[in-house]
């Protein structure tokens, strides 16, 4: 037999219900701390669970072969804000591997099979560090690989530069500094030969 076919009207029960769930959770990510703050993670970390179960209710629900576009306005506007908190927990400190992944590969546009499959992993995995499970030692050496690769974690430059880069930027910036002071003296001095 074929699927079921939804009830009339269902298609904007669960439109309703989802534009529910997500002003609330847009009131719980506007209440969220600084993202240096140490709670900053664990209550972003609730509305991502939330939102990762209203995303996946509507993913099924939009699969169906009668799927309103009401439904699929919705599973876009869910992924949207989501991928949008998902990026900023990644660069905030103190943020877990699933989430420094899912948000250099979506800003990579890659897919979760294409970055497994890149990376030498199965894609159930970045699904389960997506949700927040602590990779083996192989593992977490692969993402931090496949991340760097991609360019690093977006919103994250400053932070992932290697020590030697950011100590040669501060070398160049005294220098510059030197430099200009002896510019600016040179400058006085000639002004005081020329005048006198």
């Amino acid at each position: 037999m074929g699927e079921p076919v939804p009830q009339e009207g269902e298609g904007s029960v669960i439109v309703s219900l989802a534009e529910a769930a997500m002003h609330m959770y847009t009131a719980a990510i506007d209440a969220l701390p600084f993202p240096e703050d140490k709670k900053f993670h664990k209550r972003a970390n609730v509305v991502l669970t939330g939102m990762r179960k209203l995303r996946a209710a509507l993913t099924e629900a939009a699969g169906r072969s009668r799927s309103s576009p009401a439904v699929i306005v919705a599973l876009r506007d869910v992924r949207l804000r989501y991928d949008k908190l998902m990026t900023h927990a990644a660069a905030a400190p103190g943020s877990s591997l699933g989430q420094q992944l899912y948000a250099t590969r979506i800003e990579a546009k890659l897919s979760a099979q294409e970055v497994a499959n890149g990376a030498g992993l199965r894609a159930d995995l970045l699904d389960d560090l997506e949700a927040g499970e602590i990779p083996t030692e192989d593992e977490a050496a692969k993402v931090t690989g496949l991340i760097a690769a991609l360019g690093g974690v977006p919103g994250t430059d400053h932070h992932e530069r290697p020590e030697s880069e950011q100590h040669d930027d501060e070398h160049r910036e005294h220098h510059e500094s030197q430099e200009h002071e002896e510019e600016l003296h040179v400058n006085d001095w000639d002004e005081s030969v020329n005048a006198g």
